[in-house]
């Protein structure tokens, strides 16, 4: 634990003696099982005495450490932030170049935002540091509070500058509360940083994973990688790379070490067997598919075979003779072929009735489904069977799937489509 005592010390004081340490952070890809960059983290140390003797095992006695916080904290009460900020990339640059580390590991950079406006010739400085120390741009990614600046335009072209120089882009803190999606697509960012609280109750919070599968997408789509911030056990780390997140941080994956004692951690060990339980977990997850799209065939073809035999007029009473032998089916209706609802939505007796508003309701006899795309894209593409994504029903506020299927009646011959809605997952 970091001390949460207030230190008997000044942030000038920790400047002048320059008693900031870095500490290092494993970004992983559980995919390729491997660590692919180290965030540095700041840390004020109290006596000098501390700094330069540590402890037995080489580290720095948590109890002489200021956190970040209330380093930066300090800092900002005496004005001296950017002097600060300074002092932290300089350490964490050298520290970084000096560390025992894979050549390939990329050193994410936190870089104050206001700090940016303030300081107009930071780049210059970073540049500089990372030469004198031996590294490639290439090798920094910058990583920038998103919502913390105000000056829209200097930020692009402080962004641009530093894309020129080599280094890599890093948007943080997406889907936070303030964010502000609409400098993406004027950042052009490398690599977004989904913000920990889109992973913090991921495992059970339906509209989390998809609101992170969304970002995740939007992340693709601009050829951007994704990171997950905040992991802290392995479910979340899971659900999040089934949601396609690329890489993963985190204290379950591992937490902020000094830079001598970075390549002695258990990361390593700890994404190979995420990789190994990721697996196992997906091959169940597509075999569970596997086994209710079997069972959704099933329910089909019974209700197929039923309708087939009937007249037209007789639809809606097989209907709702047979929805409540499926305990799955939220409700069923049959479309003709121009996409008119000719019966109505028969909805499952045995299912408990929704209470979300009267926004919500069964699709009454006569609706237009025609821009729906379980009509026209099963009549337009010729398939034989078409099942929906995911979505929320207006039926019934529920989250379901819709299975749609062309059949024939027994007497005109004539086309309709059966449209079967079941419950997700």
């Amino acid at each position: 634990m970091l001390s949460v005592v207030e230190p008997k010390v000044s942030a000038r004081e920790l400047i002048d003696s320059e008693r900031v340490v870095t500490f290092f952070q494993p970004i992983l890809c559980a995919r390729q099982r491997s660590i692919i960059g180290a965030e540095a983290l700041s840390r004020g140390v109290i006596g000098v005495e501390a700094l330069s003797r540590g402890t037995r095992d080489g580290r720095i006695d948590p109890a002489n450490l200021i956190a970040p916080k209330d380093l930066f904290s300090m800092a900002a009460d005496e004005g001296v932030t950017l002097a600060l900020e300074r002092l932290c990339r300089t350490t964490a640059v050298r520290s970084f170049a000096q560390m025992k580390r894979p050549e390939d590991l990329i050193l994410f950079l936190n870089f104050n935002a206001a700090a940016l406006e303030q300081d107009r010739d930071s780049m210059n400085d970073l540049l500089e540091q990372v030469r004198t120390n031996g590294l490639d741009p290439r090798s920094v990614a910058i990583e920038i509070l998103e919502s913390a600046f105000t000056d829209t335009e200097h930020l692009k072209g402080v962004m641009e500058e530093f894309r020129d120089r080599g280094f890599l882009l890093v948007l943080d803190d997406i889907g936070a509360g303030h964010s502000n999606l609409d400098r993406i697509p004027m950042i052009k960012p490398d690599i977004l940083k989904l913000d920990r609280s889109m992973v913090h109750g991921i495992e059970s919070d339906y509209h989390r994973q998809e609101t992170f599968k969304s970002l995740v997408l939007l992340s693709r789509r601009i050829g951007a990688l994704t990171v997950a911030e905040g992991i802290e056990n392995e479910e979340q780390a899971i659900l999040a790379m089934e949601a396609g997140a690329d890489l993963l941080q985190g204290f379950f994956l591992g937490r902020a070490s000094e830079a001598s004692l970075f390549g002695q951690s258990d990361a390593p060990a700890r994404v190979d067997r995420l990789a190994r339980n990721y697996k196992t977990h997906m091959i169940r997850r597509i075999n569970l598919r596997k086994l209710q799209h079997r069972q959704f065939t099933i329910i089909q073809n019974q209700i197929l075979c039923d309708l087939g035999k009937s007249p037209t007029n007789d639809f809606e009473r097989m209907l709702q003779c047979t929805i409540g032998s499926y305990k799955n089916v939220e409700c069923v209706y049959v479309l003709d072929e121009s996409g008119q609802q000719i019966t109505s939505t028969v909805c499952n007796p045995m299912l408990p009735l929704s209470n979300k508003g009267a926004m919500f309701r069964p699709a009454p006899k006569g609706a237009d489904h025609s821009l729906k795309e379980y009509y026209y894209v099963l009549l337009d593409v010729e398939l034989h069977k078409y099942t929906t994504d995911p979505y929320i029903s207006l039926a019934t506020g529920n989250l379901c799937r819709t299975i749609s299927t062309c059949f024939r009646d027994s007497q005109l011959n004539k086309l309709y489509i059966l449209c079967i809605d079941v419950l997700c997952e």
